[in-house]
């Protein structure tokens, strides 16, 4: 495959350019050291304390994208709409093993998740945790871990990282369970404290996300706890003591035959309810409880469908209300449920009933049975963030085409007011370039992604990059770059322009660094982000020989973002003019590694 591409790039050199000639950037760059050995794809940073000296990260030794997670079926739960080529790449890899993807990364993950029943299960890891000052016990050195989360909680008095793992392969290649919760002291080296399953059977699943000393009620009559959230197991996708799904989903297969792959609709194999766990720091496990008694479509159990059932927290605030996303049964049980972003607001004695649906991020009414008006227009959309304010900042992925795109928004509610914003919406983030020279925003289909709020309303995520307009449906991923979003004052910038440094003279440098994604920021501003960096402007511009890396980034309280020295200045992007190709399945596959390449499936939707 062959694709070229041409960059023009003009020197903006302005008296009057919102961009003052200072000497320092308006974020300090530290590029972090974390132990991926063995992966090929990271390090993707997951969690940054309030006080910055604690984070955590992942990696990946399988070809996948940094969002799938097997126990969040918008990660990867939806048709392919690239071009046949790129689909084809997706699913079946390359014949050669000089290639990234010589073994397809969608069935080593699966793999690597095989059947605890089958015994011939290939006994090593897919999935790395890396971590930082983080000692993680009790699943072994073949098994998946990840740190979703890493806190200072002064409840109890110490720092500690949340996450999930898989169990130990036995000398039989078997293992207990597919996926199981903890918390751990990050400071010591004590054994983690296991998250337990509601429901058991083949190991139950659990998953955690976040850690926080949540107040309920009002004084004088509160209650202060430290919970846990995520999501449990309820019972076996498929109802009663059927194994259909779970088999299904942790199946080995063919590589070969890629039919197999819609299997995936059935993950992760089992139903879960978003979930919470109380610690007090003394227990070696624990048993949580619901923060929803339901699932969107008005039901407790499954009700016998073949339907996955899925819904999660993935936030929660001080006050307790938590946000997350759950699941409707959409078409026919074959094919599964969709899943939409829900608020669970605790009653003051912390007790949860019922998740409210955020309807309006998908522009949606609901009659209360599963039923949504608009329901072919949007695939999923999820809760990601909550704030202390009860800001929710979340994701709406579309499944009808706008402008020869299918993309991910971002929203922002405010749960008080009750009112939505849609800040991105049809519009691209803007480079300091675009801005100077007076460009519009405005761009149907354009990708806005959040991952991360801090309580003073500062977003990070990643966007289409700013040269990045093709047509995706029927064609390429658009390469991403991660931004930053303020919603105080609605402005936002590609942390890649706030990097720069000028000299005396006001000769700009760059750091010839490409961020493409920012997933964790504090309240003190400090984000971590992930991406490339080169040793030359020739491989800074012609995207070669790129070190992945990831960076912790300090911002200059004293200074405004559009201080920062002019990057559109430095010597690597003033006057740059360059065509370059990628042939070959090995710089093609590095190619796509870089986008935000989905975990797509091939079916054949008919809704009744």
């Amino acid at each position: 495959m062959k694709y070229t591409k041409s960059i023009s790039i003009i020197a903006l050199l302005s008296a009057s350019s919102a961009w003052a000639a200072t000497t320092t950037p308006y974020y300090s760059v530290e590029i972090l050291s974390v132990d991926t050995d063995g992966s090929i794809i990271g390090p993707f940073p997951s969690a940054i304390t309030e006080e910055g000296s604690l984070f955590a990260a992942y990696a990946f030794k399988a070809q996948l994208d940094q969002d799938i997670d097997l126990g969040l079926p918008f990660t990867f739960n939806q048709t392919c709409f690239y071009d046949d080529d790129i689909c084809d790449f997706a699913f079946e890899g390359s014949e050669s093993s000089a290639d990234l993807s010589f073994e397809n990364g969608y069935q080593a993950w699966r793999n690597a998740m095989f059947d605890i029943d089958a015994g011939n299960a290939d006994p090593s890891s897919y999935f790395f945790g890396a971590t930082s000052n983080i000692n993680i016990e009790g699943f072994g050195s073949d098994t998946d871990v990840k740190v979703t989360d890493v806190v200072d909680s002064s409840l109890l008095s110490g720092s500690f990282a949340v996450g999930y793992g898989s169990a130990p392969y036995a000398s039989d290649a078997t293992r207990d369970f597919v996926r199981r919760g903890f918390i751990t002291d990050a400071s010591t080296s004590t054994a983690s404290v296991s998250l337990m399953p509601d429901f058991d059977t083949d190991g139950g699943f659990t998953s955690a996300y976040k850690m926080r000393d949540v107040t309920y009620g009002t004084a004088p009559k509160q209650i202060t706890k430290t919970l846990i959230i995520g999501s449990s197991s309820k019972s076996l996708s498929g109802g009663d003591d059927d194994t259909d799904n779970f088999d299904l989903c942790y199946s080995s297969g063919d590589i070969d035959e890629v039919d197999t792959l819609n299997d995936l609709v059935y993950c992760p194999g089992f139903d879960t309810q978003a979930w919470a766990w109380e610690y007090t720091g003394t227990e070696t496990e624990i048993t949580g409880f619901a923060l929803a008694t339901k699932w969107l479509d008005d039901n407790t159990t499954n009700e016998g469908s073949n339907a996955t059932y899925s819904a999660v927290a993935l936030d929660i605030n001080s006050a307790g209300i938590a946000v997350g996303v759950s699941s409707y049964e959409y078409s026919d049980s074959d094919v599964g449920a969709r899943q939409r972003a829900i608020i669970m607001t605790p009653s003051d004695d912390g007790v949860y009933g019922e998740p409210t649906a955020i309807t309006s991020a998908t522009d949606e009414s609901y009659d209360g049975s599963g039923d949504y008006d608009d329901d072919d227009t949007y695939y999923s959309s999820w809760a990601q963030t909550i704030t202390d304010d009860n800001i929710v900042m979340g994701n709406r992925q579309y499944s009808s085409s706008t402008n020869v795109n299918k993309p991910i928004e971002m929203f922002i509610y405010d749960i008080d007011n009750k009112s939505i914003d849609e800040p991105l919406e049809n519009k691209k983030v803007l480079s300091t370039k675009q801005r100077l020279a007076g460009d519009s925003a405005s761009k149907v289909g354009a990708n806005s992604q959040g991952y991360d709020m801090n309580n003073k309303g500062l977003i990070v995520g990643k966007a289409d990059a700013y040269d990045q307009t093709a047509p995706v449906s029927g064609g390429n991923s658009r390469t991403q770059s991660a931004f930053l979003y303020d919603k105080t004052s609605g402005d936002s910038w590609f942390l890649e322009d706030l990097l720069c440094s000028a000299d005396a003279d006001g000769v700009v440098t760059h750091p010839l660094i490409r961020l493409q994604s920012a997933t964790a920021i504090n309240d003190n501003g400090v984000i971590l982000a992930q991406g490339y960096q080169y040793d030359s402007i020739d491989d800074y511009t012609n995207k070669t020989n790129a070190s992945q890396i990831m960076v912790k980034l300090t911002p200059d309280l004293t200074s405004e973002p559009d201080n920062s020295p002019n990057c559109w200045e430095s010597e690597a992007l003033v006057d740059s003019e360059t065509s370059y190709e990628r042939s070959g399945g090995a710089s093609f596959w590095l190619w796509i590694f870089a986008l935000p390449l989905i975990l797509i499936r091939r079916l054949s939707v008919n809704k009744k």
